[in-house]
């Protein structure tokens, strides 16, 4: 698993963060509130020039210097090219969807294809018996995992340890490890991506984009690869195969 549990670890080269919200609306909204006090610096990628955080940044060149810069255009493939060019600590994934699996995809040029896999369901459903499910997109090859059986949404303020704050009872598992053995059991390439907590929600770091990164590009082909982004209750996951 690559993780990274305190964002006060990146508080570190004597510099402000570095953050690139991937979508600026609530969610990039409330990391920039979050983080107002330590004087990080904002890129925010979004299609709409009009998004919620529009009027808290200005269209300019200077990236990561002044007020948060906005780039109208596709986050991915901004993202792509920012990480290329420039020093970035934090990914907020702020889009619809699973973000790292869109990274993955587009860092894959073309060699991923995504694939359901029964294997990887089927195993996932088994570890969490009784403690959870999971369902999965099959023509996305997207699987969806969550430790919340009730009908009751979690609270965005869950600490995530010690008893779940709906049921009040313990957890038994936490899902990022149960992910891990699951692609360890099945002998496939895998990351299991858990978010440093800013605020209510997760950013991915640097260091776990470019381990994800790594192992895109030293995949062969006919292998089949599994990267998810998973907190200690809930998941989501993509499978890919090489082509």
């Amino acid at each position: 698993m690559v993780e990274m549990s305190d964002e006060d670890d990146l508080h570190r080269e004597g510099r402000p963060l570095r953050v690139l919200c991937l979508g600026g609306g609530s969610i990039c909204e409330a990391v920039m509130d979050h983080l107002a006090s330590t004087n990080a610096s904002f890129v925010v990628l979004d299609t709409n020039p009009r998004c919620k955080v529009a009027d808290r940044c200005q269209v300019h060149e200077g990236l990561w210097e002044g007020p948060p810069a906005l780039i109208i255009g596709d986050a991915i493939e901004g993202a792509m090219r920012l990480m290329e060019e420039r020093t970035v600590d934090l990914i907020v994934p702020a889009i619809p969807g699973h973000a790292m699996g869109m990274l993955t995809m587009a860092w894959g040029g073309g060699r991923l294809s995504p694939r359901g896999s029964v294997a990887v369901l089927d195993g996932l459903n088994r570890a969490l018996a009784g403690s959870g499910r999971a369902a999965m997109d099959e023509g996305n090859g997207v699987i969806i995992a969550t430790l919340n059986t009730t009908a009751l949404p979690c609270p965005l303020d869950c600490p995530q340890e010690g008893p779940c704050p709906i049921t009040g009872q313990p957890r038994e598992v936490d899902m990022d490890t149960v992910l891990e053995d699951v692609i360890a059991r099945l002998g496939i390439a895998g990351v299991v991506i858990r978010p440093v907590r800013v605020g209510h929600f997760g950013a991915v770091t640097a260091e776990q984009a470019r381990a994800l990164r790594g192992l895109v590009e030293g995949l062969r082909a006919g292998e089949v690869m599994a990267v998810a982004t998973s907190c200690s209750c809930h998941a989501i996951m993509n499978v890919f195969k090489v082509v």
